[in-house]
């Protein structure tokens, strides 16, 4: 038996073969043709060709739309990649005279031109050695028979083994035989991992050892304790078949009995969930949460590729606000961050473009009004089935609030005079997750009915670090709760409630010093539900609360680690003795 281990991205067990994916590293099949099939061969060229060149054409309308004519460029620079004479002439010549299959000719001219361009030094080259990877990536998509090897395409239950794993996969993948999944890279925040715990796919990153599980017949994936076991004896095997049983049951049914409103001395607490598809609230029993504090609306469009237009966006929300039952719906408008944007149109030449690095959020929606204007007109349409909340993404100044509550109320006019009903009362919230905003806490108050801290992205501004990499260090951080405290206090003030949203609220430790210092409001994923609610339910906040002082005080990580794991150990002891 050998055990590898690795670090737990989203929970549970499973049991069964792999299925490894390694995209664009295919096999090229390399025959000879015959001279009859020369012409064949060319079609095949042509037809791909084509094929690249109008999904490429598509991109570069996206990107016109919602960026700008420079990036717009940069899908030009591919357009023109791709239709190079001089390349096109030297498949065709390979095809002709050494009578390769279209496929391993274009491969090798192609390959050809990326080392050449490989080892120059100038900036232009280089950039045009990142267009014909992207080129040759998607030309030989269309050329390849075997679609399995670029797409992912499990036809059995299996655990998916790759180096890494985008959204846009997990989406494909989670409804088709996915049981787990096993990545070398990848990270706790990231947003893979977020839709894994969305979909309660057990999955396990930082598995260094990869090469050593290609092609084992079965293994065990225990997420829970971060190990993958290979060569499993009997009785490790029946203990684990029976776990799988039990993660298979807890999967398929709701969260068992009703919301916990309060903790264990009375005092009132919320918890929500987080969701992105209609799918997620589909599955849960409205009883179990007190409503969706979070719905990425964003993950609709990383789903298609594509934005649903306002009557689409209509229907889903509409949908999403029914399964509540009368619950409150938080709405997070568009959120199109540099990392989003790339998953939707997996271009290697954007993850280059450090042009992205300060975009994204409500700014992204601002610059295209039209794209914000139909969102809310969706948002205010599915009012009449349930109340809703906004929220604005990685606001960082009052005057992106205003523009948004000034477009909002033209969008309430409009629908007026269309004779289309909408609730006439919906909250508008901001949610804190950069550095900037914290210097405007008070202003921004004065503007908003709440205040919505995303502590993923706010641990990133305030200490730094990638969403590729684990971020749940920061939420021991000195300077995270330092932060969120003084949000809290800036709340106080104006009057208005203030929820995290973020991951810090489902780990235990990081929510019983969140209640120390005054958050009530938490909303975090299904996954997490059950575990939250137990520790909200065990401990007395006015016992928490003192700690307060002290936790803000602390200098260093592991003291205040440390601090908040003997406070969680004595409240669990002392709910036990009653």
């Amino acid at each position: 038996m050998k055990i590898i281990k690795g670090v737990k991205i989203s929970p549970g067990v499973a049991i069964g073969p792999i299925y490894y994916f390694e995209r664009y590293k295919f096999p090229i099949p390399k025959t000879y043709i015959k001279s009859e099939e020369r012409d064949n061969e060319l079609l095949r060229l042509k037809r791909a060709t084509s094929k690249a060149a109008g999904e490429l054409s598509q991109l570069r309308e996206l990107v016109l739309d919602h960026l700008d004519e420079g990036h717009a460029r940069m899908i030009d620079a591919q357009l023109m990649a791709l239709t190079d004479e001089e390349v096109i002439k030297e498949v065709k010549k390979v095809i002709q005279e050494e009578r390769k299959n279209v496929t391993w000719a274009y491969f090798d001219v192609m390959t050809q031109y990326e080392k050449a361009l490989e080892k120059t030094l100038y900036i232009y080259h280089k950039e045009r050695y990142i267009d014909l990877r992207d080129v040759k990536k998607r030309v030989i998509h269309h050329l390849s028979a075997e679609k399995q090897y670029t797409v992912p395409d499990l036809t059995e239950p299996s655990i998916f083994v790759s180096k890494r794993i985008s959204p846009s996969d997990i989406i494909h993948i989670h409804h088709l035989n996915t049981i787990g999944i096993i990545t070398e890279i990848g990270g706790f925040d990231s947003h893979s991992g977020i839709l894994a715990r969305a979909f309660r796919i057990p999955y396990l990153s930082n598995v260094l050892e990869i090469d050593k599980i290609i092609g084992t017949e079965q293994l065990i994936l225990d997420a829970d304790e971060e190990k993958i076991i290979l060569d499993a004896n009997k009785n490790i095997m029946k203990e684990y078949e029976k776990r799988v049983r039990q993660f298979s049951i807890s999967k398929k049914k709701s969260l068992a009995g009703h919301a916990v409103y309060e903790s264990r001395d009375g005092l009132p607490f919320h918890i929500f969930m987080n969701a992105g598809f209609l799918s997620e609230v589909e599955a849960i029993e409205p009883s179990s949460v007190q409503g969706i504090g979070l719905f990425r609306t964003e993950y609709q469009c990383i789903e298609s590729n594509s934005i649903p237009d306002e009557d689409d966006q209509y229907e889903t929300y509409s949908k999403v606000i029914k399964n509540m039952s009368g619950l409150p719906v938080t709405f997070r408008t568009f959120d199109f961050g540099r990392d989003k944007f790339i998953d939707m149109l997996d271009l290697e030449m954007f993850h280059q473009d450090q042009l992205f690095d300060d975009w994204g959020g409500i700014s992204f929606c601002l610059e295209n009004p039209s794209l914000l204007t139909s969102q809310l007109r969706a948002f205010l349409r599915s009012s009449v089935h349930g109340p809703i909340q906004i929220m604005l993404p990685m606001v960082s100044s009052v005057d992106e609030v205003l523009k948004c509550k000034e477009i909002l109320r033209n969008v309430q006019i409009e629908l007026r005079e269309e004779g289309i009903a909408f609730r006439k009362k919906i909250n508008l919230g901001a949610m804190i997750e950069t550095k900037d905003v914290m210097q405007i806490l008070d202003d921004l108050a004065r503007e908003v009915d709440f205040f919505s801290i995303g502590t993923n992205d706010l641990s990133l501004y305030l200490i730094g670090s990638e969403r590729k990499s684990s971020l749940i260090k920061n939420h021991y951080h000195p300077v995270m709760f330092q932060a969120i405290s003084k949000i809290v206090e800036s709340a106080k003030r104006y009057q208005i409630p203030v929820n995290v949203c973020g991951e810090m609220g489902a780990d235990p430790y990081a929510l019983i010093g969140l209640a120390a210092i005054g958050i009530r409001d938490i909303s975090v994923s299904y996954s997490a539900l059950q575990q939250v609610a137990e520790v909200v339910g065990n401990i007395s906040i006015r016992e928490v609360e003192l700690i307060a002082d002290e936790l803000l005080s602390a200098e260093d990580t592991i003291e205040i680690y440390t601090m908040l794991k003997n406070c969680l150990l004595y409240t669990s002891d002392a709910a036990d003795e009653l």
